[in-house]
């Protein structure tokens, strides 16, 4: 009988211990705000190739998004601050690889950027955010370089601006 119960308790314990939930197999949401704005990333490479349509493109963008301006996600210093830091950054080397693509589309590129992105100067733009966007932005400010070496100014303005770097090349 002793043998019996020994079994059975050792049976339910190990039962019990595989039940548990200790590795939390729950697939993280991701964060909304992050999410709009790498919803973004496809505006800037679409203003370098049609700079023409940059109204309806920023309207359309602005509804699919669904935010009209940087400020509507805030506050952006909250626990999510390395996705939204990640999105902003993937955002940010479209920018670079569009700047590259269409010099000339500059200026609807940097309006884009400041409306849905966000510059420095954004009150609650983290140092966080900002760390990510510049590991993240990294690629495409290289790939741009190196697609167009001319644009070296361009890019020191912009990396100052949305980045607060200034890159002296």
């Amino acid at each position: 009988m002793k043998r019996i119960c020994s079994i059975l308790f050792i049976a339910f314990f190990a039962f019990f211990v595989s039940c548990s939930d200790d590795d939390n197999d729950e697939v993280p949401v991701p964060d909304r705000k992050a999410e709009q704005i790498l919803s973004t990333s496809s505006l800037y490479q679409s203003l370098s190739r049609q700079p023409e349509m940059s109204g309806s493109l920023m309207i359309a963008t602005a509804k699919l998004a669904q935010y009209d301006d940087i400020t509507a996600l805030l506050p952006l210093d909250d626990k999510a601050e390395e996705e939204r830091g990640i999105a902003r950054g993937r955002c940010l080397s479209e920018c670079f690889e569009a700047i590259a693509r269409q010099p000339e589309a500059y200026d609807l590129i940097d309006k884009a950027a400041e409306k849905f992105l966000g510059s420095t100067a954004t009150e609650t733009m983290s140092a966080k955010i900002l760390e990510y966007s510049r590991l993240y932005a990294l690629a495409g400010l290289n790939s741009g370089l190196s697609r167009d070496p001319e644009i070296v100014e361009l890019y020191g303005k912009f990396s100052q601006k949305y980045l607060g770097v200034a890159l002296e090349l």
